[in-house]
């Protein structure tokens, strides 16, 4: 923690919140992915009510939906009342005591979130592929559950360590002597490693089922990439442990003016980009899976309505077509 004479000559932050340079757009494409997904995955869930072919992969995703949601909610208020997008030095110490709350958050809820997504991925291949009770798929597929399980548990104990005790971690003047900020580092980076390995299992583990199907290859290909969907986001998550990795390692670009006040000595440089650098791959990566999962459930639905309004576009082109002869002709 520095001391009283090294900050003495440092301006202190604002205490009215000034929100002229403030820019919206993260928040914005937040609470935007949140409820096109939501719709998404509620609409795949009414579907398979209607059609009574509701399953456990359906039950396991009503909880990642209330997650999901939740998780926007919170990306949204942070983003909306932490001082995220603005200069740093703009901030007030209640703007970063919300700032440290998400964070805190999202350690809990993040794990949980994935976690029971990737249940309900699970669920969901073991009603595809399951065909006999004692089948190998069905045994990998209780291992990756129980997996996920373990996975659930370990990270929902390890970030009561990140601050002792927890809640000086949202007090901007004092949590330096609490907060481990290296811990915090580690965890996270364990966390999405961790997450990116179980989504890329998920994302092949469909491919040596598909292609023992007898059907042309074509389809087969077809059939894989529309399954392998709700595990893309292993890409999303690679791409979120690679720029956490190399945002909190960088040094240099830093706005010099953020080292004439007083909070450059509390809160790390690497703030000034932390609504696309942590919440916009935050809230990609469980978007991505949850719409990729729902496909599957939805693709007829999709290809009936496509046909519909394929038909509807060439009736009406067709008739403006035929309007317009009998224009030119008289």
């Amino acid at each position: 923690m520095p001391s009283p004479q090294a900050t003495q000559h440092l301006l202190p932050p604002p205490t009215e919140i000034n929100d002229t340079h403030k820019v919206y757009s993260i928040a914005a494409w937040c609470i935007v992915l949140g409820i096109i997904t939501s719709l998404c995955v509620l609409w795949r869930l009414g579907l398979r009510f209607q059609t009574r072919t509701f399953g456990a992969d359906d039950y396991a995703m009503v909880p990642a939906l209330l997650f999901y949601i939740g998780w926007t909610a919170m990306a949204a208020y942070v983003n909306l009342h932490a001082g995220v997008g603005k200069p740093l030095w703009e901030i007030t110490l209640g703007e970063y005591s919300v700032w440290f709350k998400g964070i805190i958050g999202s350690a809990w809820l993040y794990p949980a979130t994935t976690c029971a997504i990737r249940i309900s991925i699970l669920l969901f291949y073991q009603r595809i592929f399951v065909a006999t009770p004692r089948s190998r798929i069905k045994y990998a597929i209780w291992f990756l559950l129980a997996l996920q399980a373990v996975y659930l548990v370990v990270y929902s104990i390890l970030p009561a360590f990140i601050c002792r005790p927890l809640y000086k971690a949202w007090h901007p003047l004092e949590r330096q002597q609490y907060f481990n900020d290296w811990y915090y580092y580690y965890l996270q980076v364990a966390l999405y490693s961790t997450s990116m390995a179980f989504d890329a299992i998920l994302l092949v583990f469909p491919l040596y089922p598909v292609m023992k199907l007898q059907l042309p290859l074509k389809k087969r290909i077809g059939v894989s990439v529309l399954f392998m969907m709700g595990a893309a986001a292993s890409i999303a998550a690679a791409y979120k442990l690679a720029i956490f990795v190399t945002e909190m390692k960088r040094y240099t670009d830093i706005d010099p003016r953020w080292l004439l006040y007083e909070m450059s000595t509390r809160v790390p440089p690497q703030f000034d980009h932390y609504g696309r650098t942590f919440w916009i791959p935050s809230q990609v990566e469980p978007t991505v899976a949850l719409i990729g999962t729902s496909l599957p459930a939805l693709r007829q639905s999709i290809l009936s309505a496509s046909k519909r309004l394929s038909t509807i576009f060439t009736f009406s082109g067709s008739s403006s077509f035929g309007n317009l002869g009998k224009i030119l002709g008289s």
